[in-house]
């Protein structure tokens, strides 16, 4: 597993600076792991569901709509755990 820097976190309160690499004592690259494997779990059940409702054919737009969402939220998770927009 790659080695990341720790974040720089400010306090909104006493604005005391502190480092850190976890959430909840689990590490931020694994958590980036975790929403990308969910993110492709829930992308694909929607694409299930929505083949069974248009007779197995999804239609191209609304493929894409649902992948380009689900991309856009784990970017914005990254986003706001500290990573840039190129973690991928």
């Amino acid at each position: 597993m790659a080695s990341i820097t720790p974040n720089i976190v400010v306090c909104p309160h006493c604005e005391h600076e502190f480092t850190h690499n976890r959430v909840n004592g689990i590490a931020l690259l694994d958590i980036i792991q975790s929403v990308d494997a969910r993110k492709r779990m829930h992308s694909r059940l929607t694409l299930d569901a929505l083949e069974k409702e248009f007779g197995g054919k999804v239609p191209p737009t609304i493929r894409k709509a649902i992948l380009d969402g689900y991309s856009d939220l784990s970017r914005d998770v990254q986003t706001i755990l500290g990573f840039g927009v190129d973690v991928e």
